[in-house]
C-alpha cells in the first residue's frame, strides 16, 4: 500500500451537492443546474483514488465519527472491524435502493456523482480484500441504473471489479438483511438477524452493506479529505421531490422550507414513511443533527422530510401512510400480516370520524402497543412511530374527528 495520507480539513468545504436536485414525481430524470460527472470531470476534481492502508483509512473513519446514512447511523468504523474480523470472504454492497416513496438522495448521488461513490466502494473492497463489490438498486429506477451502468464502463480495467445487482420494486428491498437475502439468491424481504451481517449475514460470508451516501463520503476520505459538515435530505413538498445539502447550521424547518418553496409548514414528517410527525414549533426548534435530533427522541433516518402545508389534515395524512405501510409489508410474521393492517384500519375509521368511531384513538394505540418491538424486522416499529407521534402532534385534530368534524375538510 501506499504511504498514509495524513487527513486535512478543507479551507472551503467539498460538498457532495453544490446545488438542489429537483424531481417531479415517479421515477424521472434530476432538474437541476449541476452537470453529471463523468470520470474525466472526477478525475479532475479530485484526481486518482489512492490505495490506503485498511488501518489507516479505518482511523479515518473512527476520527470523524462517519456514521451511514441509510438510516441507522451505525459507526462506519465499526462495521469495517468486525467485517476485518471475519473468518470467510467479505461481500462490499453499496446500497442505493431507496424504497422510501419520497427519497431520491441516493437517486441524485448515482446520477450527478457517481465515481464518487464508486470510489468508495472500491476503496472499501480494496481496504477489506473483498472477493464481491455491488452496487444494488431498485429495478425500476432507470435514472440511477443507467447513471451507473454509464459510469461502471468508465472505470479503467486495472481497478477493482464492481458490478451491478437489482432488486424488487418494493419499500422494503433496500432493507439491509433484505440486500443480503437477495444477493443470495432468495426473496429480497427481511429476515430475523441473529449474527452481525459483517461477521457472516450471505451463506456464512461477511457482507459490508453501506448506503451510497456514506460511499460518496468514504470516496473523499480516501483521498484524505474531509468530508463536509452536512447531511443530504428529500424533501417531499407540493408536487416535487427536492434533494438539498443542509449545512450543520439549518433547523429541521429550514429544510422543510427550502424543500417546499416556503409554502406555509403545518407539520414535517421526519425520518420517513416510518418516522416522527413534528409540529411546526418543533420542527423550527430541532437542529437537523442526528445526534440533537435523538437526543431528542427522533431521527433524520435515511435523510427525508415530508412537509404537511396547511390547508391539509394530518390525520388523514397518517392514515394514507399507515395503509402504505401496511400494504408494503413483507407479511412474514404476525405484526406485520395482522398487526399493520389493523393500525391502517383503524386509522382510517378515525379519519372518517364521527360518533360511531368515538374510541377508535383508544383503538389504535392499543395496536400500536401490539406490534412494537415484536416483529422479524422493524418496519412494524417505525409505522407504530409514525402513527403515535401523529396522534401525538394532531391531537385538536383527532379530538375534531372523534365528534365527526375536520377543520381541514
Amino acid at each position: 500500500m501506499n504511504a498514509p495520507l495524513r487527513l486535512r480539513r478543507n479551507d472551503e468545504s467539498v460538498p457532495l451537492l453544490e446545488h438542489e436536485v429537483r424531481y417531479l414525481g415517479g421515477h424521472g430524470g434530476a432538474f437541476t443546474d449541476l452537470e453529471p460527472d463523468s470520470l474525466r470531470t472526477h478525475l479532475r476534481r479530485f484526481g486518482p483514488r489512492p490505495q490506503r492502508d485498511a488501518d489507516d483509512l479505518i482511523a479515518d473513519l473512527e476520527r470523524l465519527a462517519l456514521t451511514g446514512r441509510g438510516g441507522g447511523h451505525f459507526p462506519a468504523a465499526r462495521k469495517w472491524r468486525a467485517a476485518q474480523g471475519a473468518t470467510g470472504p467479505v461481500t462490499v454492497v453499496a446500497n442505493g435502493a431507496e424504497g422510501e416513496p419520497l427519497s431520491r438522495k441516493d437517486t441524485a448521488l448515482l446520477e450527478l456523482r457517481p465515481h464518487l461513490v464508486l470510489d468508495g466502494l472500491a476503496s472499501a473492497a480494496e481496504a477489506l480484500d473483498a472477493e464481491d463489490a455491488v452496487i444494488w438498486l431498485h429495478e425500476g429506477d432507470h435514472p440511477a441504473r443507467s447513471a451507473v451502468a454509464r459510469a461502471l464502463a468508465e472505470r479503467p480495467a486495472g481497478d477493482v471489479a464492481l458490478r451491478l445487482a437489482v432488486g424488487p420494486d418494493h419499500y422494503l428491498t433496500g432493507e439491509t438483511s433484505a440486500v443480503v437475502r437477495g444477493l443470495a439468491g432468495g426473496p429480497a424481504l427481511p429476515t430475523f438477524r441473529r449474527v452481525p451481517l459483517a461477521r457472516g449475514g450471505r451463506d456464512g460470508r461477511a457482507v459490508l452493506v453501506h448506503n451510497v451516501e456514506t460511499l460518496a463520503r468514504i470516496g473523499l476520505v480516501a483521498r484524505g479529505i474531509e468530508p463536509a459538515e452536512s447531511v443530504l435530505v428529500s424533501v417531499g413538498g407540493p408536487g416535487a421531490i427536492v434533494v438539498l445539502e443542509a449545512g450543520p447550521n439549518w433547523s429541521v424547518l429550514d429544510a422543510a422550507r427550502a424543500g417546499s418553496g416556503d409554502r406555509p409548514v403545518q407539520a414535517v414528517l421526519l425520518g420517513g414513511y416510518g418516522g416522527s410527525w413534528l409540529s411546526r414549533a418543533d420542527a423550527a426548534r430541532l437542529p437537523l443533527h442526528e445526534p440533537a435530533l435523538r437526543a431528542a427522541g427522533v431521527s433524520v433516518g435515511a435523510g427525508v422530510i415530508e412537509v404537511l402545508p396547511d390547508g391539509r389534515c394530518g390525520i388523514a395524512r397518517a392514515a394514507a401512510i399507515a395503509r402504505f405501510l401496511a400494504d408494503s409489508s413483507a407479511r412474514q410474521c404476525g405484526p406485520c400480516l395482522f398487526g399493520l393492517d389493523a393500525i391502517a384500519d383503524s386509522m382510517a375509521a378515525l379519519a372518517k370520524g364521527g360518533r360511531r368511531h368515538r374510541r377508535e384513538a383508544d383503538r389504535v394505540r392499543s395496536f400500536v402497543a401490539d406490534v412494537r418491538g415484536r416483529g422479524a424486522c422493524h418496519h412494524p416499529d417505525g409505522a407504530a412511530r409514525m402513527v403515535t407521534s401523529a396522534l401525538e402532534v394532531f391531537t385538536a385534530e383527532v379530538d375534531e374527528h372523534l365528534h365527526g368534524r375536520c377543520r381541514h375538510a
